[in-house]
């Protein structure tokens, strides 16, 4: 019988690190007997597998022993559960990049990582929202980056996923094998199986110009009015984001992100008409690969967001309310529309592609500061009212899914569920369930 090597120190992506739990002995030794010499147990529950065949080993004996599986990583919120295998897939880090065109990575090799790889052979990935993000977990989250208005979604690039269903068996999915689950696991979360590697497109690296603009917490009803009619004229080539933010300590503060998919001088003349609002305190815009243009690390709390097909008149002051308060917090606003709204060459199980805005609420993982964000959230929802277009407010997220697969049509639900049932007879797999917002 093997026995286990003490893992690593913890992933630091983790919203919330599962409560202390463990599995049934017989389930820990049998564990012990079939995974490989450098996989991991910790914590009693938290397994960081080293190989394709520890996925398939844990899920089956988990099965067996009727034991719930989740994947670990930002997202998946600890819901008190006693038992329940948990899947680090950390260790499945290789890379491999094709000047061909196309990258295939481990479910634990994150954005930055694969750019740099790539970059010799002059190519680039369509990142994530965070360059910090596992490329996985934006396939499965449906991750809107910061180019998507030009490119789309990274998940519409994606020429393959390999996976364990919850049945054990490791399949890969694309659009001619398996194609259901093909279409599913884009965007429909992780409750369809544990990702193990995904083979995906590249760009040609060319110039891409992007950065930040920073004002001061007293510019921020001006910045955020100029911003509001500024970004609803803006090109498909242009991404950008407001945020709003009240720290800890110290003085609030609104930043706008901005991507531009072109040459540099090409975006200088839209800037200026941002930047004619009130001179910005800090400035750093530069030419930039899609990775560099995604934000450097994975936000870090728990959100609830709303999607929106405009924002009226009246939205600016409703948005100075939200990143108000007494409790620190960040009201993101996302600019969608574009290449985003597109019909894709494969679809999948992303929804609400129709949507203009996004308006992400994060606020401390704590109990109260999760009622707060909750409570913000939904009375932001009142006041911009149609604006919503019937669509309802997700709360209780970490940073993965995305925006955009939260709250999926009921359609694509029932489809999601059928294809769960169909691979998952032990109903084992959890995926990335929602807090208790």
């Amino acid at each position: 019988m093997t026995t286990l090597p003490v893992p690593p120190p913890p992933l630091p992506d983790v919203l919330a690190d599962p409560a202390p739990a463990v599995l049934p002995p017989d389930l820990t030794a049998a564990l012990a007997a079939r995974l490989s010499p450098s996989a991991a147990l910790s914590a009693g529950s938290v397994l960081r597998v080293a190989e394709v065949a520890d996925v398939v080993a844990a899920l089956r004996l988990a099965g067996r022993h009727g034991v719930p599986v989740t994947v670990r990583g930002p997202g998946r919120l600890d819901d008190g559960a006693a038992r329940r295998l948990v899947v680090d897939p950390g260790g499945l880090d290789g890379v491999t990049v094709s000047p061909a065109g196309w990258a295939r990575v481990g479910a634990g090799v994150r954005w930055r990582t694969l750019a740099d790889a790539a970059a010799p052979h002059g190519l680039t990935p369509i990142t994530g929202a965070s360059a910090a993000e596992r490329v996985a977990d934006t396939v499965t989250g449906g991750g809107v980056g910061p180019l998507a208005r030009t490119y789309g979604l990274a998940g519409d690039r994606v020429r393959a996923v390999e996976l364990v269903t919850g049945d054990g068996v490791l399949r890969r999915v694309t659009p001619a094998d398996e194609a259901d689950l093909y279409w599913g696991v884009r965007g429909g979360g992780a409750a369809l199986g544990v990702v193990t590697a995904v083979e995906l497109d590249l760009l040609a690296a060319g110039p891409r110009y992007g950065g930040e603009l920073s004002w001061a917490e007293a510019d921020a009803p001006v910045v955020a009015e100029a911003w509001r009619t500024w970004s609803a004229g803006l090109p498909p080539q242009a991404g950008t984001s407001l945020l709003l933010t009240r720290p800890q300590e110290g003085p609030g503060g609104v930043t706008v992100r901005f991507a531009w998919s072109g040459e540099a001088d090409e975006a200088d003349p839209l800037l200026d008409r941002l930047r004619a609002a009130a001179p910005p305190a800090r400035t750093d815009l530069a030419p930039r690969g899609p990775a560099g243009l995604a934000a450097p690390t994975l936000p870090v709390g728990v959100e609830s967001s709303l999607l929106l097909d405009r924002l009226a008149g009246g939205a600016t002051a409703a948005l100075l309310r939200a990143a108000g308060g007494s409790r620190p917090r960040t009201v993101e606003v996302r600019l969608l529309g574009g290449a985003l709204g597109w019909v894709p060459q494969q679809p999948s199980a992303v929804c609400h592609r129709d949507a203009r805005l996004a308006v992400r609420v994060v606020g401390g993982a704590g109990a109260e500061d999760r009622a707060a964000t909750r409570a913000c959230a939904e009375e932001l929802a009142a006041a911009l009212g149609r604006d919503l277009g019937g669509r309802a407010v997700a709360h209780g997220w970490g940073t993965a899914p995305d925006v955009l697969a939260r709250t999926p049509a009921p359609g694509v639900r029932d489809r999601l569920a059928a294809l769960a049932a169909a691979t998952d007879p032990h109903r084992i797999l959890e995926g990335a369930a929602p807090g208790r917002g």
